[in-house]
């Protein structure tokens, strides 16, 4: 099939915008969502850039792209619950619909920028956490590990760059073709006399999901962080949001280490499948009980519906159902203020009232795998419970990422490598669109008082199956419960495809004991050690299996980290490699790796 160059589709483009007289500008900002023992989650981006399709890689045609300068770095502890940490305002981008955006993050590695280190941080991006020891609470500053962070971020959305009234045509931005970067700058026609229309983006990160600390070198609590992103994107046109207040004066030892409470609030909708309930966005209760998750998309002729789940090990899981969510504003977009932070009274949310929750009891599980049954790296695990009537599927209730390397949960919530669970009955009740007071009702879910359902998941795998529970142990037990995952099984189109790597080090025996990992946009795929390579020296050659091969997600990269067993944190070394590993449309692929 024939295509247009892309430089020609821009300048099209841009004709086109100056003989309609379109003026639209285009802010971009990022929101999140953190677990309470993060006191700093600090993101850097250095550029943004915009495609057509949604399943362009970042070497693939038809990008947009818009250098940030100075860089800008937003914190996603402060930028949640509804704010808004603006990357860039007033881009000139065409008008048009476009499927995908993709961040290109500074790694930690590089040189400190002026934007991250006005935020107070040590990393371009890192992630600060708080645990306790004893009666003791200590503060950690990591680096935050970044996955292939020159070839970005891949985030899907639906965004819609409307045309304005008067005004200027697409600059300041280059256009590729391919993996060759065109420069081709359009000219900027009479400046606009009139106020030009904004158009709003929102990228959104979900710490509970994305943030996955691990340990190495025999480590026996968590000591690094990895970034494995989900993110979402969002046109604030086309969304509204939920907020509320919870009365926390009832509960007692709910507190992370950080001083926050440790109680998060979940919108789910139903699986494509029917089979359960996933999670569309989650957001942290704050100190004075309140909550608002934003963005959820909705539309102004049909306004969705999300059962709103509200849930810690340390409070009976309450569980609202059909919140009809409304779009935020006439003006459809949310604002911000000098400092980046959105203006949540413009939102427009629709109200749950103030709900009073019940002081639960908790206890802790953990997982394993049966032999030849490991999860795959980037798989998370949750636990599920049902509410007890009739036509009900599960509810997810907790989730934690594994740690991709030693295969047990590694949770972003309470930094150990367990996941906590309340026992007890749930609270549940239905929204009124009429505005009056939710009744709660508590009763047993149908797995019983404190005990749940176990199932993984992972991108580009079928989601695992809800036969696996988990109950409360004997009264007094504090080790955690173990619960052996199913194993997941490839998604429908997807083949089990192969990696092989060939390794090389530029120092002969300088590092011995190390991790390759195989990622997707961003996100992590697979792992396999490196210790065995190293040792044997150049030519080695190592194969990754049952990764998923023949969809369009399957365009990977390789990243190595590698240390010396000597001193593992002074010899630490994180590399990336720009060569695409490509089993969209075979089922092997090969990389060379040299690591210096």
């Amino acid at each position: 099939m024939n295509r247009i160059p892309v430089a020609l589709a821009v300048s099209v483009a841009c004709l086109c915008c100056a003989v309609a007289g379109c003026s639209t500008r285009t802010d971009v900002s990022v929101t999140g969502n953190t677990p309470a023992q993060y006191t700093h989650v600090w993101i850097t981006a250095q550029e943004v850039w915009f495609n057509t399709s949604s399943i362009a890689g970042p070497d693939d045609g038809g990008w947009i792209k818009f250098p940030l300068s100075p860089p800008a770095t937003v914190d996603l502890v402060t930028e949640a619950g509804g704010n808004l940490g603006s990357l860039v305002t007033g881009l000139k981008l065409a008008p048009g619909s476009y499927s995908q955006v993709r961040l290109i993050p500074v790694d930690a590695t590089a040189p400190l920028t002026s934007s991250a280190q006005t935020a107070g941080a040590r990393y371009n991006a890192e992630a600060d956490y708080v645990d306790s020891v004893g009666t003791t609470s200590m503060t950690h500053q990591l680096p935050l590990e970044l996955l292939n962070p020159d070839q970005g971020i891949g985030i899907p959305g639906t965004l819609r760059v409307p045309v304005g009234n008067i005004g200027a045509a697409l600059t300041g931005a280059t256009t590729t073709t391919g993996t060759t970067t065109t420069g081709t700058t359009t000219t900027t026609p009479t400046t606009p006399t009139t106020t030009a229309t904004t158009t709003s983006f929102a990228i959104t990160f979900d710490g509970a999901r994305d943030l996955t600390p691990f340990t190495y070198a025999g480590a026996s609590s968590p000591n690094a962080i990895l970034l494995s992103s989900h993110a979402g994107a969002y046109d604030l046109s086309q969304v509204g949001g939920i907020q509320g207040q919870l009365t926390l004066t009832n509960l007692t030892g709910i507190s992370s280490a950080a001083g926050l409470p440790d109680i998060q609030a979940s919108a789910q909708s139903l699986s494509a499948d029917g089979t359960r309930h996933v999670v569309v966005s989650r957001t942290p209760v704050h100190a004075d009980g309140s909550f608002l998750l934003y963005p959820l998309a909705t539309s102004s002729s049909s306004p969705a519906e999300y059962d709103l789940v509200i849930h810690g090990p340390g409070i009976a899981t309450i569980i609202i159902k059909a919140v009809q969510v409304t779009l935020a504003s006439s003006t459809g977009a949310a604002t911000t203020t000098s400092t980046g932070t959105a203006a949540n009274a413009t939102l427009n949310t629709v109200s749950v009232g103030t709900l009073i929750p019940r002081a639960a009891g908790s206890y802790t599980a953990n997982v394993g795998t049966a032999s030849g049954a490991a999860l795959p790296a980037g798989a998370q695990v949750a636990f599920y419970q049902t509410l007890a009537t009739a036509g009900e599927v599960p509810y997810l209730i907790e989730a934690s990422p594994i740690d991709p390397f030693n295969q047990v949960l590694a949770n972003a919530r309470v930094l150990a490598n367990a996941q906590a669970l309340s026992t007890g009955t749930l609270d549940s009740g239905t929204y009124s669109t009429s505005g009056a007071s939710v009744t709660l009702v508590s009763a047993a879910p149908v797995e019983g008082a404190g005990r749940y359902r176990v199932a993984a998941s992972a991108p580009s795998f079928t989601d695992g199956v809800l036969t696996t529970t988990v109950s409360a142990p004997p009264a007094g037990t504090t080790t955690p419960v173990v619960v052996t995952v199913p194993a997941l099984t490839l998604a429908p189109g997807a083949s089990p495809g192969s990696i092989s790597a060939s390794v090389t080090q530029a120092t002969a025996g300088k590092y011995d004991q190390g991790e390759l990992l195989v990622t997707h946009d961003g996100t992590l795929v697979a792992t396999t050690p490196l210790d065995a390579a190293l040792a044997q020296g150049a030519g080695a050659t190592l194969t990754v299996n049952g990764v998923p091969a023949g969809t369009s997600a399957a365009l990977y990269y390789a990243v190595v980290r590698v240390w010396n067993s000597s001193d593992a944190p002074a010899t630490l070394r994180r590399q990336s490699y720009p060569t695409v590993i490509d089993l969209r449309g075979s089922t092997t692929g090969a990389v060379q790796l040299t690591i210096n």
